[in-house]
C-alpha cells in the first residue's frame, strides 16, 4: 500500500512539531506543514495530500472558515487533533497515537502497540468484573421504567479517541434526524464550546452546547458539558444539573440508544445493559480502528455487542428512518 500524503495545519510550536513527528512514526509522508491563519485552502490543494491533520487550538479553529471546502471534501481525510493535548502527548501515549493514526490513514485494525507494564493489572481487573457479572442470575434495571409517554434519545458517549468517531457518526446522520442526539464527549479543560464548533463542521444537524434547563428538540444535538444530565418532564426530555456524571437513567427504553465510542465512561455500561433489556439499541465501538476500545470490550464481555461506525449508521437509520 502507497504511503499516504498528509497536510498538517497548526501553528508552528511544540504541539504541531510533535504531530509532524508522529505522522512519520505513522509510515505516513509529511507533504507539508501549513498556518492556517497565514495559508489558504490553494497552499493545501498544491500540496496534494490525501489526509489532512488539523491541531486545534482557538486560532486555528477561527482561520478553518477559509478551508471549509476543501476538508469538505469526500475524497480527503480529515482528522481532528487538539492542540494542547498534542504538546504533552509523549512516550506510550504518543506511540499509541501514531498506531492510531497509521490505522486510519491505511484502514487497518492494528491500533495499540504493546501495552506498558501496568495495563495488565488493568485487564485482569476488567476479567474479574466480567466474571463476577456472568455469575449473576439476571440483571435488574437501576431505576424503575419509565412510562408509556416518556422520551427517548440517542445518546453518544466518548472519551479518548473518541472525536474523529463522534465526527464520523455524526456526519453519517442526515437533516431531519428524527431523534434527539446527546453527545458527552470528555473534553480536557472544559472547552465545550469549541467541540460544539468542531462537530458542526462534520453534520448536517444542528449542534448546541446544552445547558440545565433547556427542554430538547428531536433533530438537535446537545453536547453536554460536565454534571448535566436529563430528565422527563411535561414539556419532554429536559437537560438538569446532577452530582456525577450524566447517566441517562430516566430516558425511555424502547425508544433510545446507546452507543459507547472510543474511550467512553466504563460507568455507563450497566446504564447500557439496563436499557438493552428495555429495547434500547446498544452497541460499542468495534475494536477494530478504535484508539481506547475498553469499556466495548467490557460491554461485550457482559453480553452487549460492538459495531463499526457504519454499522451503527445502518441500524440507527434502519430503525428511525428520516
Amino acid at each position: 500500500m502507497s504511503r499516504q500524503r498528509v497536510v498538517v495545519l497548526a501553528r508552528a510550536g511544540i504541539a504541531r512539531d510533535r504531530t509532524e513527528a508522529v505522522v512519520r512514526e505513522a509510515g505516513a509522508d509529511l507533504a507539508l506543514a501549513l498556518d492556517p491563519a497565514t495559508a489558504n485552502a490553494d497552499d493545501l490543494l498544491a500540496a496534494a495530500p490525501d489526509a489532512v491533520l488539523v491541531v486545534l487550538d482557538p486560532v486555528v479553529e477561527a482561520a478553518l472558515d477559509g478551508f471549509d471546502a476543501v476538508l469538505a471534501d469526500p475524497a480527503l481525510s480529515v482528522l481532528f487533533d487538539d492542540a494542547e493535548v498534542a504538546a504533552k502527548r509523549e512516550g506510550w501515549e504518543a506511540a499509541r497515537w501514531a498506531r492510531h493514526l497509521a490505522a486510519k490513514l491505511q484502514g487497518h485494525g492494528d491500533v495499540l502497540p504493546a501495552a506498558p507494564e501496568a495495563a495488565p493489572g488493568l485487564a485482569k481487573e476488567m476479567e474479574a468484573l466480567a466474571r463476577q457479572v456472568a455469575a449473576l442470575s439476571a440483571l435488574t434495571p437501576a431505576s424503575a421504567p419509565t412510562p408509556d409517554q416518556a422520551v427517548g434519545a440517542l445518546v453518544i458517549s466518548a472519551g479518548v479517541g473518541g472525536p474523529d468517531a463522534v465526527r464520523q457518526l455524526l456526519g453519517s446522520l442526515p437533516a431531519g434526524f428524527p431523534r434527539i442526539i446527546l453527545l458527552r464527549q470528555r473534553v480536557d479543560g472544559g472547552q465545550y464550546d469549541k467541540l460544539v464548533r468542531q462537530m458542526q463542521r462534520a453534520a448536517q444537524i444542528t449542534v448546541q452546547l446544552g445547558q440545565p434547563g433547556d427542554v430538547l428538540q428531536s433533530g438537535h444535538v446537545y453536547v453536554l458539558p460536565d454534571r448535566v444530565d436529563v430528565q422527563q418532564s411535561p414539556q419532554g426530555l429536559e437537560l438538569t444539573a446532577c452530582e456525577g456524571d450524566a447517566r441517562f437513567a430516566s430516558l425511555r427504553s424502547a425508544d433510545s440508544a446507546l452507543l459507547l465510542l472510543s474511550g467512553a465512561d466504563t460507568g455507563l455500561v450497566d446504564t447500557a445493559l439496563a436499557l438493552r433489556l428495555g429495547g434500547a439499541l446498544v452497541y460499542g465501538q468495534s475494536p477494530d480502528n478504535c484508539f481506547d476500545p475498553a469499556t466495548s470490550k467490557l460491554l461485550v464481555a457482559r453480553g452487549g455487542e460492538a459495531r463499526s461506525l457504519a454499522e451503527m449508521s445502518r441500524l440507527l437509520l434502519q430503525r428511525w428512518p428520516v
